[in-house]
């Protein structure tokens, strides 16, 4: 995480350096933006228990699960929830500097059919197909032995700081180009499905956890008030609190790092009037 925050502050840096002055913002105004995202995710340990059986499963591999694009499903309004989706809406406290809260709704799902290294145990009366101890011994591991994901959206909604710089403006103000850097930290509420010993159940919506952010980005402003925003974001979870049932006599915890590259449109709301011309600036 130092070192992913250490980037940010040279690539900030790098692009302040020979930037124009001024800003395409006011101080005061708002910002919302939807879009959609493309998402990865690193190894992580998944402990699961309940009643006869205790196991943590290493090194689990995970992937996404975009929609396959279509116009009804990524345009069509009552869909647009569909895909894995961002949102935020946000507020320039100064003109450079805003604050924003939303939500990025990745989809989060094992990887079927893994040879996985075990550790725990199992007892018959919890499963007799299952039954057994595990000493860190590899096993492929079926989908009805364990499995889950969190496909009704990982759902981090999360604060960020941003800073945001111009790149390029016209000498309209017709079309502008920023840079942008962020901070962020939330909270991670899932619904996720758990299938565990031959047993599956989709859980209702739980927090069950949370972590930190950050992202780079730029974004293309026209026409003064619309934006397309293109960025990659960065964070870690901590999900110590899993629902495996709604009843909540099981419980399961991991933690994973995940990298998400999104593509956004928004707007600007100018609240302060008139933006300055470069010159009235000091």
């Amino acid at each position: 995480m130092r070192f992913i925050i250490s980037g940010i502050l040279v690539a900030l840096s790098i692009f302040s350096f020979g930037q124009e002055k001024g800003t395409v913002h006011n101080k005061n105004d708002l910002f919302f933006y939807w879009g959609y995202n493309r998402a990865a995710y690193t190894k992580s340990d998944f402990h699961i228990s309940g009643e006869g059986y205790d196991l943590t499963f290493k090194d689990v591999r995970a992937k996404d699960k975009p929609t396959p694009f279509s116009f009804e499903d990524y345009a069509k309004f009552s869909n647009i929830s569909k895909p894995q989706y961002n949102y935020r809406l946000g507020w320039y406290f100064k003109e450079k500097w805003s604050v924003s809260i939303g939500m990025d709704h990745l989809k989060y799902y094992m990887r079927e059919n893994q040879y996985l290294q075990i550790e725990g145990s199992v007892s018959e009366s919890a499963s007799e197909k299952y039954a057994g101890e595990y000493d860190n011994t590899t096993h492929l591991v079926p989908w009805r032995f364990v499995w889950f994901h969190h496909s009704d959206g990982l759902n981090y909604t999360c604060i960020e700081l941003e800073y945001n710089f111009k790149v390029y403006q016209s000498k309209d103000k017709k079309i502008a180009i920023e840079a942008l850097a962020n901070a962020g930290g939330g909270l991670v509420v899932p619904k996720t499905f758990v299938m565990v010993l031959n047993e599956g159940v989709d859980n209702k919506f739980h927090i069950a956890g949370g972590g930190p952010s950050v992202k780079l980005g730029a974004r293309f402003s026209f026409f003064k008030y619309f934006y397309l925003e293109a960025a990659g974001k960065t964070g870690y979870v901590w999900m110590p609190k899993i629902l495996v049932n709604n009843e909540k006599t099981a419980q399961a915890k991991q933690h994973f790092g995940w990298v998400e590259f999104y593509g956004a449109l928004g707007f600007n709301i100018p609240l302060s009037g008139k933006q300055k011309s470069d010159a009235q600036k000091p």
